[in-house]
């Protein structure tokens, strides 16, 4: 990505995370032959007439009326109504993230499954939609998915020719043969039910969920999640270990309010709006399909808003009254399957129930936003229950405490962009102005307050000079780790042979050339308190002279005294 895409990306990354939706669901790449079999149903047809209802007991509904064009597996009656989660109505909403998007006049294909009483829903959430809209050339109609979650092994956005997918079920329906799929109740009871509040809306969407935050945080009150059952495969020990993880994470971050608690043990209720937030196990009331070969919906969740607003950092927020997770059944065999991995979407999970959105929805994003756990897919790589240097910078703003500063606060160069977030945080502002390195790697050895790290890379130095001074700047999620002009500053040193050398009072800077202008370049600082974890992550900058060099590295997990990073 260019320099300059970078950086109108980097100082939007805490905001981005706050204005969207909940999102709080997780998809494992479901392929369309897998949704095909699990379908009851699969009908083209066309938006008519969408209401949102709510009962007494919390419960809040979207009922999606469907004049069915063609059936393509199945059987649908020429008009359909579908039962989907949540909706908003009378200033209460319940937001189920990666629930499909409807709009009245619009055409879809839809698949469908029968729910305990007969309603018709989508299968899998949004993954069971594609809208249809012809291509802007040829003419020709295109199925578009787009879904709104954690999404595990495939991409939110899928688009593919209509007559493709048309004869990918074909070929799916003629080899299954199979037995009869189950009936869809055209009309749920819902549709009449005089004793049920119910509003019309000419769209359904997710994607436009209101910024919501919990106030309990202003009043130093903690949110208390009540737990119902246990992973089938990982058992109650584990399970809980990882929710435990899960919530301290976001309460151990310096610098924030909000405080996460685990509850006692309850009885599992369905998502609904009663006022208690659940994290609740092995979906007891079904409310996702079961899994086929470990694809499907691995987690369902949400929040619940009122109607009160509040300001806080300049931006307005709906408050929060409750916070729902439920965990599928039907994993246990699948080989990502464990209790660090159950960490990390517990985590995300929870992010999206206080508040927060993805980091970024771009494969192409800076590694800062990629390096989120909020990032919108999941990383599986060993990181279970931990927040990163974007997740921090949310929380802090949407639950600003003492203590802690705000790493993307740390801002050098003075340009109005954090020092982690800047592609450039030694030069203000110019496109271009930092130079990249090349096969950046960095390797920390932990050692309470004498810990060290050495910083490999190439860079491309113009001919002619030898710079009498150097800078090294490295910048984490706790703030500097390392500037060495805070201290005796580099200065060149007698070094044979063409190389450049710069030291200080615990830095050394070694260039070596080699051919056509490049330099190996090796950076090694010592006396460092790195902390007993190290950090995920590290803005990267060498200046030379008038030349500056930069690189954002990820970092791993440590492994015994060492970690190790890659730009």
């Amino acid at each position: 990505m260019p320099a300059a895409a970078r950086r109108s990306l980097a100082p939007l990354a805490v905001l981005a995370m706050l204005a969207g939706p909940a999102r709080a669901t997780t998809f494992v790449g479901v392929s369309e032959r897998t949704l095909a079999r699990a379908a009851d149903a699969i009908v083209i047809g066309t938006i008519a007439q969408i209401q949102t209802v709510a009962g007494a007991d919390g419960t809040i509904s979207t009922l999606v009326t469907l004049d069915v064009e063609a059936s393509v597996k199945g059987h649908a009656e020429r008009r359909l109504t579908l039962k989907e989660p949540g909706g908003s109505i009378g200033g209460r909403a319940l937001w189920i993230a990666g629930a499909p998007r409807f709009r009245t006049g619009e055409r879809q294909l839809l698949f469908l499954s029968a729910a305990a009483d007969g309603t018709a829903h989508t299968t899998a959430l949004g993954m069971g939609q594609f809208v249809l809209r012809p291509h802007p050339r040829t003419g020709a109609t295109l199925a578009e998915r787009r879904v709104d979650g954690l999404v595990v092994g495939d991409r939110p956005l899928r688009r593919v020719p209509l007559a493709r997918l048309l004869r990918t079920f074909a070929r799916t329906i003629e080899q299954d043969g199979g037995g009869a799929p189950a009936l869809l109740l055209a009309d749920p009871p819902e549709l009449a039910d005089p004793g049920l509040e119910r509003a019309p809306v000419a769209e359904f969407t997710l994607m436009d969920a209101p910024a919501a935050r919990w106030f309990e945080a202003d009043s130093g009150q903690p949110v208390v999640y009540q737990t119902a059952g246990q992973n089938e495969a990982l058992g109650a020990s584990a399970s809980l270990a990882a929710i435990d993880g899960a919530l301290a994470a976001w309460t151990n971050v310096s610098g924030a309010s909000i405080v996460l608690e685990r509850g006692g043990t309850t009885t599992p209720a369905p998502l609904s709006c009663d006022g208690i937030s659940q994290i609740v196990f092995d979906d007891p009331f079904h409310e996702m399909p079961n899994p086929v070969a470990c694809s499907g919906v691995l987690a369902l969740g949400g929040y619940c808003t009122s109607a009160v607003t509040e300001v806080v950092n300049g931006k307005t927020f709906y408050r929060i009254t409750e916070g729902n997770i439920t965990f599928n059944q039907g994993f246990a065999s699948c080989s990502f399957w464990n209790e660090t991995n159950l960490a990390e979407v517990a985590t995300h999970e929870l992010g999206h129930t206080i508040g927060i959105g993805h980091s970024s929805e771009d494969d192409n994003a800076p590694p800062v936003l990629k390096d989120a756990t909020m990032y919108y897919r999941a990383h599986f790589d060993g990181r279970g229950a931990s927040v990163h240097a974007d997740d921090i910078a949310a929380v802090r703003f949407l639950y600003p405490g003492p203590g802690g500063g705000d790493p993307s606060a740390e801002d050098t160069d003075g340009d109005g962009v954090g020092d982690l977030c800047d592609p450039c945080p030694l030069a203000p502002g110019a496109e271009g102005a930092c130079q990249p390195i090349y096969v950046s790697r960095l390797r920390m050895t932990l050692a309470g307050a004498q810990s060290r790290l050495v910083w490999r890379g190439s860079l491309d130095l113009p001919d002619g000079g030898s710079p009498a001074a150097a800078r090294v700047l490295l910048v984490g999620a706790s703030g500097v780790v390392v500037d060495t002009a805070m201290g005796s500053g580099l200065e060149r040193a007698v070094f044979p042979r063409g190389s450049l050398r710069y030291r200080s009072g615990r830095a050394l800077v070694t260039l070596h050339p080699r051919r056509g202008g490049r330099y190996r370049v090796r950076v090694a600082v010592h006396g460092l308190d790195l902390g007993a974890d190290g950090m995920p992550l590290l803005s990267a900058t060498l200046q030379v002279g008038t030349q500056t060099f930069a690189n954002s590295l990820s970092c791993e997990r440590p492994r015994g005294r060492h970690v190790r990073c890659r730009g």
